[in-house]
């Protein structure tokens, strides 16, 4: 039997060494000033792109909207995550409700995950390991783009408290810190469903080590089962949607993926990282020292220290150490195994479970290395080392300052290429867009204006969902609406514009610099040369909208409260190309909730048969408000075989998805049609 106060260091400080740190402490203190400074440096040249705009969103909601979700969001495997990120975030949005929070607050625990690494190498590979391990895992350029992205993923702090507790309970036998780990694994799994990839490590120790008591067992299971009981009985009172999610996946035929052995040796240093930089990812590599084969080397130390490693499980003086180097390999060994045969593809983060596992082999396999190696021994006043020392820590020190050099290489590449398409637009430029539209508005509404308008379902809307919270706002896809708010003074957020005309969205601005009531504001422009535009509409009178273009009568009202005001449509139209179409509509009252509707505008022939038509949502119905003007556009594609004539336009509208026709109705309510002739357009064939 093991005794339960039995030390792995203490038997360490009873051999001799060629190399002892004197002062640990105090370099320990320079690494986490250093690993401090790398995840907190430039917080907004962060990511904030959909995924994590979703969950600052969320948590906005938790912290002062009364949302108290049991799921969290969506993974990439389909089923929903549990919701402890959500509520995590949501604490710092309580404090400050800038998503600047939400990153500062996550490198900082990731930052904390560095400092937890130090004491467990240091009890169980010794003071040298703990230092070495601790420095690779601070200075990893990997972890610490992983150490600022907000979207769900495991925390390499409860990793690294699940791993520590494991080897308190089976090493030092000490069966109550079980419990630690079962809370651990309960954290993490709440975080991310990528956790999942911890659970072979709990199933394998518990199966082959058998001198653990039931009641630390049961006390853990316990504690976990009733930490994620609310998201199962959430689960079963809603169909097993999630459970079915996942044994779908589950259940699909898997592939070998050799990426699964390529990726955790990637994350031992920064090799693709420069990926993050877009199309200039040769300009990134050639912005840095010329040291890229520095990474071939550390993941050549990597399998070096995996050798290591299997010669000290089986062959190791000690059974402490040789249950100490098992549990080290099953925790490495276990997200690649399961990553080997996925059911879809398989992603970097995915293997964010393993931090810092690399990084105490490496560390253990360099302090072996150190002391079986004979050499001449050097003397600085009170300090000594022996020659593989002194190699050990020049290559930390170059290795260190390079990498460091690849970081800080990334962060400018946010600032010159923020929009390169690698990383994504950062925090910074977003955020300065929003604050500059909330400074305008001043508590009017703001009407975002992109190439979508549903939150949580593309980037844009998502974005600015969680940068504009607490301010008044729609969203709309201005290349088929633009909606016109009743009141005197309304706010109009334009872009992402990757071109000085506004790309698919210049048709929607040239009509906001021509009104009267229309001013443009500040422009937030990326360095390269992306940019966000806002305009500013002042007054309650918005005949300037509609100006120019052809009334229907009084209007023509539909059975939904719509009524649709004027068009404005081309006199003549050339086959193969299109003509562009406006539609002025407003809303007398609310539409039947929980309704959507499509517009369309169709081309008809003499006959009345369809020869083409464009239909689209542009501005959703839940957006509506009693009072609204909007402007809908439509690009009809005139077919390129059409023969040369006169062709009638008509307008209409129809509930989706069932593609029900809204009826026009008379002053009595009474259905008189299903749409509205705009006039003939006539069709020329090119020359």
């Amino acid at each position: 039997m093991l005794r339960s106060d039995y030390s792995l260091a203490v038997m360490e400080q009873t051999q001799t060494s060629p190399m002892r740190p004197r002062h640990p402490w105090l370099l320990l203190a320079l690494i986490m000033a250093l690993a401090f400074f790398l995840r907190l440096e430039r917080p907004t040249l962060a990511e904030f792109k959909r995924d994590e705009a979703t969950v600052a969103r969320l948590a906005q909601a938790i912290a002062y909207e009364g949302y108290l979700p049991v799921e969290g969001v969506d993974s990439s495997a389909g089923p929903a995550n549990l919701p402890l990120t959500l509520y995590v975030t949501a604490v710092a949005m309580r404090i400050w409700q800038d998503p600047v929070a939400i990153v500062l607050l996550t490198a900082f625990i990731n930052g904390l995950a560095v400092l937890a690494c130090y004491p467990v190498a240091q009890t169980y590979l010794g003071k040298r390991a703990a230092l070495i391990a601790t420095f690779l895992f601070a200075i990893n350029p990997w972890a610490i783009l992983y150490a600022r992205k907000t979207w769900s993923h495991p925390l390499p702090l409860f990793t690294v408290t699940f791993i520590a507790s494991l080897l308190a309970a089976f090493v030092q036998q000490k069966p109550w810190m079980l419990v630690g780990a079962f809370v651990s694994l309960a954290i993490q799994f709440g975080l991310q469903l990528e956790a999942l990839a911890l659970f072979p490590v709990m199933i394998v120790l518990l199966l082959y080590y058998r001198d653990i008591a039931v009641k630390p067992l049961l006390v853990g299971g316990g504690l976990f089962a009733g930490s994620i009981a609310p998201y199962f009985i959430h689960d079963a009172l809603h169909g097993w949607q999630n459970a079915r999610g996942f044994l779908a996946f589950a259940g699909r035929q898997g592939v070998l993926l050799w990426d699964a052995l390529r990726y955790p040796l990637m994350l031992t240093g920064s090799a693709g990282i420069e990926g993050q930089a877009g199309s200039y990812f040769q300009q990134f590599r050639q912005a840095v020292p010329n040291l890229w084969w520095l990474n071939t080397s550390m993941m050549g130390l990597l399998l070096l220290a995996l050798v290591y490693a299997l010669h000290q499980a089986f062959f190791a003086d000690s059974q402490q150490r040789r249950r100490c180097f098992i549990i080290l390999l099953i925790w490495f060994a276990a997200p690649i195994a399961l990553q080997l045969r996925p059911a879809s593809g398989t992603h970097l983060h995915y293997f964010v479970t393993l931090y810092p596992v690399q990084f105490l082999l490496i560390g253990a396999g360099a302090d072996a290395a150190i002391k079986r190696l004979a050499g001449p021994v050097f003397r600085l006043g009170q300090y000594k080392a022996t020659l593989p020392a002194l190699i050990v820590l020049a290559g930390l020190l170059v290795w260190g300052g390079w990498q460091g050099m690849v970081t800080h290489q990334l962060r400018d590449y946010m600032v010159s290429h923020p929009s390169t398409g690698g990383y994504g637009i950062p925090l910074r430029y977003t955020r300065a867009a929003a604050q500059s539209t909330k400074g305008l508005a001043n508590g009017a509404e703001v009407i975002v204006i992109g190439e979508s308008a549903r939150p949580f379902m593309t980037e844009t809307p998502t974005v600015f969902e969680a940068l504009l919270f607490g301010t008044p706002h729609r969203f709309t896809d201005g290349r088929a609406a633009l909606p016109i708010p009743e009141g005197v003074r309304t706010v109009y957020l334009v872009g992402p514009l990757y071109d000085d005309a506004g790309g698919a969205l210049a048709p929607a601005i040239e009509r906001l610099a021509a009104w009267e009531s229309v001013t443009a504001g500040p422009v937030t422009r990326l360095a390269d040369g992306v940019t966000y535009r806002t305009f500013v509409r002042e007054g309650a009178n918005r005949d300037d909208v509609i100006a120019g273009m052809r009334p229907l009568a009084a209007g023509i009202p539909f059975a939904n409260n719509v009524v649709f005001a004027a068009y404005e449509a081309p006199e003549t139209a050339t086959a193969g190309q299109e003509a562009e179409v406006w539609l002025a509509w407003w809303l007398r009252g609310l539409p039947p909730a929980g309704v959507d509707y499509h517009f369309t505008a169709q081309l008809l022939d003499g006959n009345g048969g369809l020869r083409t038509q464009n239909d689209h949502v542009g501005f959703p119905a839940d957006y509506w408000r009693t009072g609204d003007l909007v402007l809908s556009r439509f690009s009809v594609p005139i077919p390129a075989d059409i023969e040369a004539g006169s062709y009638g336009l008509r307008a209409g509208m129809y509930s989706f998805p069932d593609i029900t026709n809204v009826a026009v109705v008379d002053p009595q309510g009474t259905s008189v049609d299903n749409g509205v002739n705009l006039g003939v357009v006539e069709i020329i064939t090119a020359p």
